[in-house]
């Protein structure tokens, strides 16, 4: 009686493992893949008294994304490296996964940035 019964839970518990990893393959398999994107700040906002700012960056197809971070990283003119994920056909409905800090353009780099003439 007592092998029945652990023969059983394992067999449930490996059934209830197989259905997570069909489950969550087909949720990735929907959603496309990452991507990389660069982008500068453009702009940033203070939520309330905190230390966190909502970040706006500017892609050079002139795209605009918003992430949160922090105070040192709200500074016009930094250079970020978006991590995407794909979610459909559409780039504005896709996600920011990661962000990274790559350092910052000067005036006339960010200049250019905006108005395309980023080389």
């Amino acid at each position: 009686m007592k092998n029945t019964i652990k023969t059983a839970t394992i067999i449930t518990m490996i059934i209830m493992i197989l259905c997570g990893i069909a489950t969550a393959t087909a949720e990735t398999a929907d959603r496309g893949e990452f991507y990389p994107k660069m982008a500068v700040v453009t702009a940033w906002e203070r939520l309330g008294e905190t230390n966190l700012y909502i970040i706006t960056v500017t892609d050079k197809d002139g795209a605009e994304w918003s992430f949160y971070g922090e105070q040192e990283d709200a500074k016009i003119g930094a250079i970020f490296s978006l991590l995407m994920w794909n979610l459909g056909e559409q780039e504005e409905n896709d996600e920011i996964v990661e962000v990274y800090r790559e350092g910052t353009l000067n005036a006339d780099a960010l200049k250019d940035w905006l108005t395309g003439e980023w080389q």
